[in-house]
């Protein structure tokens, strides 16, 4: 738009001054050729009869310049020549010490030697303006300008898409390294972002691997505490540290299915239908009021272990702290949708997006108990965000809470990862 913008201004401003400079120039070649033709009328009139001057005169010049002849007038007073007007004498010197009244620019009376009178009138050459015939030329003009920028622009944009695209899904699977082409300012923007999410990545792996590490460590002396607390004489004290004790199993399992929602999976085509069914047949077997609504069969392509850990956390969070869960399954031809609905106490209207984050509870009394780790609605979003889905809370009019799953609705797998968060 700057270069289009720039190039018609160039040219306008241009042709403005062309068409000034054209004009002055125009006007001198006006004057002269009036000069040229006040001689040859002087010197044609001035040897034909009086009596045929004027016929002779009539005959000869026309439009755009009239010349008519006319006897000697009465004595007046010399009038000063119009605004504007040429010096004729000063044009052609054959003129000089004649008697030359100018009405106009163009128009006025040439006194011959005999004392009798030369009128004339030009209307002029116009001068026509340039723009109206050059409008096809500055159109076309215009319009290769613009396929020629819109392609530099097209290969110039090509490298910092790349480098956004890339940025886009910086954290969502493994780096995507950027090619390092285009202008030398873009190749080093895009050797910079290659090494940035080289080290990004290393220090995120680093830290994940050494808390699953240290997580998964932990479950060795919790085994040889248990088989210790055997031992116990007292019941009371035994019980006490076999809560404690499930409480830490309970947290480090919580931890182990947070970390694992980073791992790659392949997408494959599943019946989501039979995979819900399965969840609410193993949550009714464990003896929760589980129920499910929708069709027998829906196929589409995801990855079934992260979908089947987001489905299995809000269901069981519905049962834990409602006491039931209702999961409705519904699709049209690009979405998919999930209903989890219960009959709970439902959640602060404030806190409804809080609660996603990661170890962040409702309870008060920090009871795992009733309220787990913290982690179970953050492993369901971060699950549901990496297959390109969303899912939100909301209180239900009649009471309860109701989560809804949207996902997209694919029959062939897609190369990249979806959209997602890491953590860090």
């Amino acid at each position: 738009m700057i270069l289009l913008a720039a190039l018609a201004l160039e040219f306008v401003g241009s042709e403005l001054m062309l068409r000034r400079v054209e004009a002055q120039q125009w006007r001198s070649a006006q004057a002269e050729w009036l000069a040229e033709q006040l001689i040859v009328a002087d010197r044609l009139l001035g040897g034909v009869p009086t009596v045929e001057r004027d016929a002779l005169a009539r005959r000869l010049w026309q439009k755009p310049l009239s010349i008519r002849w006319a006897p000697a007038p009465e004595p007046t007073v010399p009038r000063p020549a119009a605004t504007g007007s040429p010096d004729l004498a000063k044009v052609r010197p054959e003129l000089a010490g004649r008697r030359i009244s100018m009405e106009s620019r163009m128009a006025g009376a040439l006194t011959m030697a005999d004392g009798s009178q030369i009128l004339f009138r030009s209307t002029g050459l116009p001068i026509r303006s340039s723009l109206h015939r050059h409008a096809s030329a500055l159109l076309l003009l215009l319009a290769c300008v613009a396929l020629v920028a819109w392609l530099i622009m097209r290969m110039l944009g090509r490298p910092l898409q790349r480098l956004a695209q890339a940025a886009d899904s910086m954290g969502h699977g493994q780096p995507r390294i950027v090619p390092v082409d285009g202008p030398r300012e873009v190749q080093q923007v895009a050797a910079a972002f290659n090494a940035m999410q080289t080290r990004l990545f290393d220090l995120v792996n680093d830290r994940t691997q050494a808390l699953a590490a240290v997580s998964h460590d932990l479950r060795t002396p919790i085994a040889r505490m248990r088989l210790r607390t055997a031992t116990i004489g007292e019941p009371a004290i035994q019980q006490g540290f076999d809560h404690d004790l499930d409480e830490m199993e309970a947290f480090i399992a919580s931890i182990l299915d947070y970390l694992r929602g980073a791992d790659a999976e392949p997408e494959r085509l599943v019946d989501l239908a039979s995979l819900i069914q399965t969840i609410v047949d193993d949550a009714q077997d464990a003896g929760g009021d589980a129920s499910y609504d929708g069709p027998m069969r829906l196929n589409t392509v995801t990855r079934p272990l992260k979908l089947q850990r987001a489905l299995s956390n809000v269901v069981h969070n519905a049962l834990r702290h409602a006491g039931q869960a209702r999961v409705a399954l519904s699709a049209d031809a690009d979405t998919i949708t999930i209903l989890i609905d219960d009959d709970g106490p439902g959640i602060p209207p404030d806190q409804l997006e809080a609660v996603f984050q990661p170890f962040q509870r409702l309870e008060q009394s920090r009871s795992r108990g009733t309220g787990g780790a913290g982690l179970g609605l953050a492993i369901v979003r971060r699950s549901v965000t990496r297959l390109g889905g969303a899912v939100t809370l909301a209180n239900r009019p009649e009471g309860g809470l109701r989560a809804t799953i949207s996902l997209p609705r694919r029959t062939v797998a897609e190369e990249t990862d979806h959209p997602g968060k890491f953590l860090i």
